[in-house]
């Protein structure tokens, strides 16, 4: 476990009253000094993973690993790990200052110490001048940056945060994603991000964590996450796509021609396949142009034009393939060209690289 500060093995966990286990036997190692985000819907198990690294949870089976010590029989407040939640967990009768030397304070750190590390904090999170404050005078962003500095004063090994933005109007929790990026590389803690916001996850992770039902959809970095899902949840849920079915009906030269639901044919590179196998295969919006005429090379499809929206640089255009399925297309708006009516039949293509052949 060389260089791994967090490590799960086969951790399982059930809640009685529940058919289904919260946690389906996942593995996972989070690097020292990396931001891993776990992402997934409500109800994929994403909480009760952070909760069960904290201590807060134990498993029913399996082993957690902190900085390569064996802690799932060691209690929550003997675990280096420190916990920023949703609400914040404030003490509302504390003023700010006390608040965050509250842990200093428990383990009989020297008052002059307690000062020195308490201005130190403030500074790291921006809110010099605000210690005589109390909790109930402060906004959302500063109550979130409070949590935090109470957190890391005690100079945990590992940072939790279960959705510590998700109370944020948009702007804010914008600027406080650029901020947790910034303080997390500038400290060196291992932060372990819990949301179920997809843009949030890409603009602040090392890597991501993809869960669904209990178990690990998929686990790379922010661009191998997008451009290379490796199942069809995990195109889904990450950004737009288009997800189409077909059926292998040729193969030839490393290429499989792909029979749709609509009857046209595609060529796509998918290894492993045999005739008459079902192949699902994804091609993100920006990836797709149209045209008026087939073009040789990639991939072509007939389409109708259904509907064309303008976003400011963006066309958002949707058609329709020959069986009314919807495919979204998204284009810079300088590249349109004009369509003589809404139910022109048009081409849409794209280029080999930008099919994405997935598990089901």
């Amino acid at each position: 476990m060389e260089n791994s500060m967090v490590k799960l093995a086969h951790v399982v966990k059930r809640f009685s009253g529940e058919r289904d286990a919260a946690i389906k036997d996942i593995s996972l190692d989070i690097k020292e000094g990396e931001f891993l985000t776990i992402l997934g819907p409500s109800g994929c198990g994403k909480t009760t993973t952070l909760r069960i690294i904290a201590g807060f949870e134990h498993a029913d089976s399996g082993n957690v690993y902190i900085n390569n010590v064996e802690v799932s029989s060691i209690p929550a407040f003997k675990r280096n790990v420190n916990t920023v939640f949703q609400n914040y967990a404030l003490f509302p009768h504390l003023n700010v200052f006390d608040n965050i030397a509250f842990g200093l304070s428990l383990k009989k750190v020297d008052k002059l110490e307690i000062e020195k590390e308490v201005m130190e904090m403030l500074k790291i999170v921006k809110m010099e001048g605000y210690e005589a404050r109390m909790i109930d005078q402060l906004s959302g962003g500063q109550k979130q940056r409070i949590a935090i500095a109470r957190a890391i004063i005690n100079n945990p090994k590992v940072l939790l945060l279960d959705e510590p933005l998700g109370a944020l109007d948009l702007k804010l929790r914008k600027q406080m994603q650029l901020e947790l990026k910034h303080l997390q590389k500038k400290l060196g803690i291992t932060f372990i991000f819990v949301t179920h916001d997809q843009e949030e996850a890409m603009t602040m992770s090392d890597r991501i964590c993809v869960m669904d039902n209990g178990l690990i959809e998929q686990l790379g970095t922010p661009e191998e996450i997008y451009e290379q899902p490796q199942t069809k949840f995990v195109a889904d849920f990450i950004g737009d796509t288009n997800i189409f079915e077909g059926v292998v009906c040729e193969t030839h030269n490393g290429l499989c021609s792909i029979k749709l639901k609509d009857g046209q044919v595609v060529n796509l590179i998918a290894k492993n396949s045999s005739m008459e196998d079902t192949v699902w295969f994804a091609v993100r919006p920006e990836r797709i142009f149209l045209s008026q005429e087939p073009i040789d090379k990639g991939c072509n499809l007939s389409v109708h034009l259904k509907e064309r929206t303008y976003i400011g640089s963006v066309l958002k255009t949707t058609v329709t393939l020959l069986n009314g399925r919807e495919i979204i297309i998204s284009e810079p708006a300088a590249n349109r060209f004009a369509f003589k009516g809404e139910s022109d039949k048009v081409y849409i293509n794209w280029n080999l690289d930008s099919t994405v052949v997935m598990k089901s």
